[in-house]
């Protein structure tokens, strides 16, 4: 089989006198470890040994010329052929790695080659190929560049995020100098990285070396880490900018000794901000602040909130606020946690900015509140809630006064006015008067007359003649005039309806401004409101000046109409006020005009002016530039806090002393104050 047929008689392999004859060689082939087999140079394969019989799973009696089909892979074979038709050509041995088939079904790895054996005269007598099984090393080498390759990935993944960290980190060896920074560390001491390495921790950061060298110490004499000291120095040499990091040191081991330190540092430095900041508002700041979890319950209390509300921070601690503060309305009744609008918007996530409620103190009383509240967005859901309080027990009595005052200057301007009114209703009822007693004699003339009328027209035929009766009806509608109670009659019923008409309009003016503003507002029409202040102030005005209105298209503006009627009322009497000494009629000009989300209204007036040292003081309260008597100094301080305090809107004045006065007055239309830009 080994084709010892076609050598020369007498031919042997002999080495030092052994005589190994043809049955030895079998023994010896069957035995190696490898497949084996021979091939003679027209390329039959003649021979295969035992071991690549079983590890094929070929039986001996097998086609060896068409087993490779069966035990290579398709395209091994393909490329085996290959090898073996050059390596035929050219005499010359060859390798290569395929796959063999193996007799339990798998497919293993094997490194096949193929070596020409020759006669003495140099001619090939066959070829010996051998398969070595190297799956086991070619899987390993896999496994090696795998593990290599995820290596170098580890390691570059590592390079990037310690160079991009947002925290120090650095390795250092047993002499305390640096042999590893990122990027973020030589940021903290104003160096690039290179400039790093290979320099020590006290070179580098000299103000803290003394802090920080005995934990670096400890390290490498305990091999135990030091982790989350505080620090704090100056960050580089030659600063004197104070810097705080958190620290952390890790013995760092290489088959279980310890080669140096790690170094792990956060700049706390804006962390240290924000807690003094902290500190300081929660301690100092006049407003009520507490912070709630998700469940509604407090997690943080500051000094003022304690007082206002009595308790402890210590006391409420993880208590549901609803339950202990906000539980009640202010007659003492229940405050259901489902009708609770700060426990809606919290579930909710939605802010609250200035409402109004009730808490409850430790001592049971309960006080108005002004609170708003913004959620903790923690990303995945609300985290909580932080409320800031204040106490408006003094704001609600100051409202109530202010609502008072006003009312009262509503009376007291009308009590100024009251002469004036007086007159403006006695001239219409005086010749309503009159007009009525004219025509109660007329009806009288008039009856006189029906019953002359009636008189001819009852007498028995023939005792007055026709003549006689047309005469009498004659003299009777001389003596009643009746061509001017023609004319005169209607005349005066027209007069006198006209002067209730004015007497009704005064009555109505007044109730306007006689009304009791609530807390509530309501959307009302300017234009009509400033009317209604000229039929008030009319007999103000009349004597000493003219109006001319000059009414735009406004649309109806959110407001308390009864505040706003006493400022239109205080700003036209001043305007006539200022008419006093002149030796002619003045001018009042009053107009209006939308001017984007807000109503403009200006009054205006050619008087006597204010000096310009004086403008700026004329909202003071109690301070007058009218004689003594005629003034109070409270109409325009009011005025003031009706329209920027209560409408938020504005109220200028431009003067010009000899000239004139001009008050502009902007309101919102919609009742909120516009957004600065």
């Amino acid at each position: 089989m080994f084709g010892m047929r076609d050598v020369p008689a007498g031919t042997g392999a002999t080495r030092a006198g052994l005589v190994l004859n043809e049955d030895d060689l079998y023994f010896f082939a069957d035995a190696i470890p490898h497949i084996m087999w021979v091939v003679t140079p027209g390329g039959s394969t003649t021979y295969i040994n035992r071991w690549g019989l079983e590890y094929t799973g070929l039986p001996a009696d097998a086609d060896f010329d068409r087993c490779w089909e069966l035990v290579l892979a398709a395209d091994d074979a393909s490329r085996v052929r290959a090898a073996w038709r050059k390596a035929s050509r050219t005499g010359s041995s060859f390798e290569l790695s395929c796959r063999v088939h193996r007799a339990d079904g798998q497919r293993r790895w094997h490194c096949i080659r193929g070596q020409p054996v020759y006669r003495p005269d140099g001619r090939i007598i066959w070829w010996v190929g051998t398969a070595t099984d190297i799956d086991d090393q070619i899987m390993l080498q896999e496994s090696l560049r795998r593990s290599d390759q995820q290596t170098a990935e580890t390691l570059a993944l590592l390079e990037r995020i310690q160079s991009a960290a947002p925290v120090a980190l650095g390795f250092v060896d047993h002499e305390f100098r640096f042999v590893r920074a990122n990027d973020s560390l030589a940021a903290m001491v104003d160096l690039p990285v290179a400039q790093v390495i290979g320099r020590s921790v006290a070179e580098l950061v000299p103000a803290v070396w003394a802090q920080v060298g005995p934990y670096y110490r400890r390290v490498l004499d305990a091999g135990e880490a030091v982790r989350c000291v505080e620090v704090t120095g100056s960050a580089a040499a030659g600063s004197d900018r104070a810097r705080s990091w958190l620290a952390s040191y890790y013995p760092v081991r290489v088959e279980g000794e310890v080669i140096g330190v790690g170094l792990i540092a956060i700049d706390i430095a804006e962390r240290k901000q924000a807690e003094a900041f902290r500190s300081v508002v929660m301690e100092n700041m006049a407003d009520g602040l507490y912070t709630l979890d998700d469940q509604g319950r407090m997690t943080s209390l500051n000094r003022a909130a304690s007082e206002l509300l009595g308790w402890t921070e210590a006391e409420l601690l993880g208590k549901k606020f609803h339950d202990v503060v906000h539980f009640q309305h202010v007659d003492g009744t229940p405050f259901p946690a489902a009708q609770c609008p700060m426990f809606q918007a919290q579930s909710e996530g939605r802010p609250i900015q200035g409402h109004d409620e009730v808490y409850t103190r430790k001592d049971g009383s309960v006080f108005p509140i002004s609170y708003s509240s913004t959620p903790l967005d923690t990303g995945p859901g609300i985290g909580g809630t932080v409320v800031v309080f204040r106490d408006i027990t003094e704001l609600r009595e100051r409202q109530r006064r202010e609502i008072e005052a006003r009312h009262g200057q509503r009376l007291e301007s009308l009590g100024q006015l009251s002469a004036g009114i007086a007159h403006e209703i006695n001239t219409p009822i005086q010749f309503v008067g009159d007009n009525i007693r004219f025509l109660a004699e007329a009806y009288q003339e008039m009856l006189d007359l029906l019953q002359v009328y009636r008189d001819c027209l009852d007498l028995p035929k023939g005792e007055i003649s026709w003549e006689e009766r047309s005469q009498r009806a004659a003299e009777a509608e001389r003596e009643a005039d009746v061509d001017y109670l023609t004319a005169e009659v209607p005349a005066a019923v027209s007069q006198s309806l006209e002067g209730i008409e004015r007497v009704a309009s005064l009555v109505r003016a007044m109730k306007s401004f006689t009304y009791k503003d609530s807390k509530d507002r309501s959307y009302a029409n300017l234009n009509e409101a400033l009317t209604t202040t000229l039929t008030v102030a009319r007999n103000e005005v009349k004597y000493v000046a003219d109006v001319v209105l000059d009414l735009g298209e406004l649309p109806e503006v959110l407001c308390r109409i009864g505040d706003l009627n006493q400022v239109f009322l205080n700003l036209v009497v001043n305007a006539a006020d200022a008419m006093a000494g002149k030796d002619e009629r003045g001018v009042i000009r009053i107009s209006t005009r939308p001017d984007g989300p807000m109503a403009v209204i200006s009054i205006a007036d050619n008087g006597c002016g204010i000096p310009e040292h004086l403008q700026q003081r004329i909202f003071e309260p109690f301070f007058t530039t009218k004689e003594v008597g005629k003034g109070t100094g409270q109409g325009l301080p009011l005025a003031r806090a009706v329209v920027v305090d209560g409408h938020g809107g504005t109220i200028e004045v431009r003067s010009t002393l000899g000239e004139g006065t001009d008050f502009t007055v902007r309101l919102p239309i919609d009742g909120n104050r516009p957004e600065s830009p």
